[in-house]
């Protein structure tokens, strides 16, 4: 008999997969946690920071987002991610574990290191952009200067925010980003595709990337800052993608070299197109050692979790019902690039379901979810089945982070919340 439950629990494990369109059961973790505490993410909810009533003015602007109710969260979440209850603490702890893994001692920061933080400036292709797609909001660049310049102890000139991609268009550092921001931290640096006014060009630096495909035509150059830089944050939105199911942090990357387009048609990147086992380029993107491995801290704002990549929130398709019927208001944090990414992809799937990434555009039909797992077995993974070895810049990646689905949409347990020893944990801030 209790063969017979076991195997029926198994099977609602696998048919509650299936009905996701995910290609993995539910808490059989793959790969190696990261951080202070292995696999540990973070995820802060607070119903009252996103307070636009979905069709008045813009989602971004001043009052649509509590900028103190940010502040607080971005600051439990430091402090839970590494296990303190004093912010500096935290950050101190964060650092010299960084340092630590990466061969450079037991030290926290030191002053004239520097930090590139990428953003997510996706729909923003001149300084006059003003409308309501999601992008970066300036609530969330303030919280998180604050954290750097007040809390972590570094100089705003050591700083530089920036989204450089070429792509179609040139993605520019808007006004309405730039402009109150340095009023606030007037030597924080930015940097853009062509640069404008108080926003450094790209200064692209060549052969600062290869992939472990040689076929893979992303761009081999990187922005001399983000190359010179001691430090990385990606700092990405929640959101699906019309193309790839998801983009989160990984794929924020494709802001950081310089003609992604040129490859959004194949499998390398179009989860749409590909299957389980498929080369990923955007391991690579993970692995580099100018890009993921240099990565100190990844957050992801939800505070307007959207079904796609493009165009503004909508309140009668990315209200969450998971969440109360309400916009998702919420943060995540980790130290480990696979684990955020696992867990966001849970809470958007499990809103958003087979729709997740469709934007309703005709070439892009329904569809793009369904593989978007994927990349992060394969990063957790550390090989392709085909290729061996992910050896972004030559330099073997190893497991990049542990993957794994949670038990439910409703309990949200991972492996470690259920007392496991590996996998992910997930620690609950309301």
């Amino acid at each position: 008999m209790k063969k017979i439950v076991l195997s029926l629990f198994a099977l609602f494990l696998v048919t509650y997969a299936l009905a996701q369109g995910l290609s993995a059961t539910p808490n059989q973790p793959i790969g190696e946690g990261k951080g202070i505490f292995p696999g540990r993410v973070v995820w802060t909810m607070d119903p009252e920071v996103s307070k636009w009533d979905g069709y008045t003015g813009k989602w971004w602007d001043e009052g649509n987002i509590d900028l103190p109710l940010l502040e607080n969260m971005y600051e439990k979440s430091i402090c839970a991610l590494a296990g303190s209850d004093n912010v500096r603490k935290a950050w101190e702890k964060i650092f010299k574990y960084h340092n630590k893994t990466h061969g450079r001692g037991n030290r926290g920061y030191r002053q004239g290191e520097t930090i590139a933080v990428k953003i997510n400036l996706n729909n923003t292709f001149g300084t006059g952009d003003d409308d309501n797609d999601i992008d970066q909001s300036p609530q969330a660049t303030i919280a998180l200067l604050h954290q750097l310049t007040e809390k972590a102890g570094v100089p705003q000139n050591c700083i530089v925010i920036y989204d450089a991609t070429i792509g179609w268009k040139p993605r520019a550092i808007p006004d309405r980003l730039y402009k109150p921001i340095h009023k606030l931290f007037p030597k924080v640096r930015w940097m853009s595709a062509e640069g404008s006014e108080g926003v450094e060009p790209a200064d692209w630096v060549d052969n600062s990337i290869s992939y472990t495909d040689s076929t893979v035509s992303l761009g081999t150059v990187l922005p001399r800052a983000v190359v010179d830089a001691d430090y990385l944050i990606n700092a990405a939105l929640l959101k699906g993608h019309e193309i790839t199911g998801v983009t989160l942090c990984a794929k924020n990357h494709f802001g950081s070299i310089p003609f992604p387009a040129r490859m959004h048609g194949s499998t390398t990147v179009s989860q749409m197109k590909g299957t389980e086992g498929d080369y990923s380029a955007y391991v690579d993107l993970m692995g580099s050692p100018n890009l993921g491995k240099k990565t100190l801290l990844y957050i992801v704002d939800g505070l307007y979790g959207m079904q796609t990549n493009v165009g503004p929130p909508k309140p009668d398709r990315d209200k969450w019902k998971t969440l109360g019927n309400r916009w998702s208001s919420s943060l995540f944090m980790s130290l480990d690039p696979v684990a955020i990414e696992s867990v966001c992809l849970d809470f958007l799937y499990a809103e958003f379901g087979n729709d997740l990434g469709f934007s309703g555009a005709p070439q892009f039909p329904k569809g793009s979810s369904l593989n978007c797992d994927n990349y992060l077995k394969e990063a957790a993974k550390g090989k392709n089945d085909r290729m061996g070895d992910y050896r972004p810049n030559g330099v073997k990646t190893g497991s990049l982070g542990v993957f794994e689905h949670w038990n439910n949409p409703h309990d949200r347990q991972y492996s470690r919340n259920l007392g496991k020893r590996e996998g992910i944990e997930l620690i609950t801030i309301k």
